[in-house]
């Protein structure tokens, strides 16, 4: 098949975009400090993209690529590897994606580039590798469901999206994992694997012409598969709060979690509400670290803008995250929390407060961004989403243009008047449903 490479030079990272005529596209990150690459391969599909009955096929279906391929036998896949000097070969998979990534010393590359554009293509989904390793993943479920933290998530979630498939946890339901067959593998694989449903982003020390060479004879033939699906509609905004009560045995004080619905990523409110993330919880001296942390309420507390730090696709939550101190209820905090908003509502924002914000966003973009891999997954996770690899430069860069007047409005609407989820975690335990 003939290639047709479109090359596209941006101008806030060393970073060129190739995309060829199957539909396969490549980020290359030029990093000459040493000649070791990180190769990061991510899949248009997560658990969103997952039909009903599916719920959990995007995660079983990440282990079984480092099973076996027409060329490659079980356990060859991490035996290359480790030969070739790879260090940090893992995968993950998210709403929105699935990545597949590892370093490796630029040298190397030819090996790597082989293996991974074989599983792409060629997987092998028999019924006895499929059995093998529904025993790891049904594992991997029974230590998570125990685990406070997934309760709390998966609870979250489900509280926070009606219809949406965020609701549903990404490592999916045991019924379900049970019941995969050799079809359901071969429909999800036929469906979402592909050249034209993949990104690969190789950051680091390497040469551009032999990179793009290895690139074009490995992926350029390749035979293209379905469009990406459409993203699901995202649920109407709720009319009213709700607050869920959840118990666990294996906890000795309360977690609360305040969840607010967001406008979707690309929404020209997202930067200032990251700035808001910042303002409220960033460093030691923000205004809820002093009402919780200093004020003896909790050990912990923390903001945090889904849409942005997961990459999604679809509107997802700000959310403020409190672990307390033995015997502070969920009730006294969240108190807390309203008085340091109400606070902003009724003397505004401090300029040095809004410096202060701003500059430790500034450090926390940019101190993210100093390794090959968290670079590669910060390109390549907005690639995905955004279809852009440079989204979250642009947002970055909108982050700086917001004023303090923006800020107080959109803290306003989205924090003090919008409903929001009230979930609060307590010692004890959980009756059944």
């Amino acid at each position: 098949m003939k290639t047709e490479l479109e090359s596209l030079l941006m101008d806030t990272f060393p970073l060129k975009l190739f995309r060829w005529g199957n539909g396969f596209e490549a980020i290359l990150i030029h990093n000459p400090i040493s000649p070791v690459v990180a190769y990061l391969t991510q899949y248009t599909v997560g658990s969103a993209q997952e039909q009903p009955g599916q719920q959990g096929l995007a995660h079983f279906f990440e282990h079984m690529m480092f099973r076996e391929t027409e060329t490659l036998g079980d356990g060859d896949f991490d035996r290359i590897v480790a030969q070739s000097g790879g260090v940090g070969l893992n995968a993950f998979t998210s709403y929105d994606t699935t990545a597949y990534h590892v370093n490796v010393p630029a040298a190397q590359l030819e090996r790597i580039v082989t293996i991974e554009s074989d599983r792409m293509v060629n997987l092998r989904l028999s019924e006895e590798l499929i059995d093998r390793e529904r025993g790891a993943v049904l594992g991997e479920m029974n230590m998570y469901k125990d685990m406070p933290s997934e309760q709390l998530w998966n609870t979250l979630m489900a509280s926070a999206f009606a219809a949406h498939p965020y609701r549903h946890p990404i490592i999916g339901y045991t019924e379900q994992v049970e019941g995969f067959q050799v079809p359901d593998f071969e429909a999800f694989y036929n469906a979402h694997y592909a050249p034209n449903r993949a990104i690969v982003v190789i950051a680091g020390g390497f040469d551009e012409s032999e990179v793009l060479e290895l690139l074009d004879g490995a992926y350029g033939a390749l035979e293209p598969g379905q469009a990406r699906p459409p993203d699901a509609e995202p649920d109407p905004p709720p009319k009213a709060s709700k607050r869920v009560e959840i118990f666990h045995d294996k906890i000795s004080a309360e977690f609360l979690t305040l969840a607010y619905p967001t406008p979707g990523i690309t929404h020209a409110d997202i930067p200032g509400l990251q700035l808001i993330s910042a303002l409220l919880s960033a460093g030691h001296s923000a205004p809820l670290y002093r009402a919780l942390v200093l004020e003896g309420l909790a050990t912990h507390v923390s903001t945090s803008l889904l849409d942005v730090d997961w990459m999604l696709s679809s509107p997802g939550l700000f959310l403020m995250e409190v672990g307390l101190q033995h015997e502070v209820s969920c009730e006294r905090a969240e108190a807390a929390i309203d008085g340091v908003l109400k606070g902003f509502r009724r003397d505004g924002i401090p300029p040095q407060e809004f410096e202060r914000a701003l500059n430790l966003q500034r450090l926390a973009h940019y101190s993210s961004l100093r390794a090959n891999m968290s670079l590669a997954r910060y390109v390549g996770g907005f690639a995905v989403a955004q279809a852009d690899p440079l989204f979250g430069e642009k947002l970055n860069a909108a982050v700086e243009r917001v004023t303090p007047d923006q800020t107080m409005d959109l803290l306003d609407r989205y924090l003090v008047q919008a409903p929001r989820v009230v979930l609060m975690q307590r010692p004890g335990k959980q009756e059944a449903a």
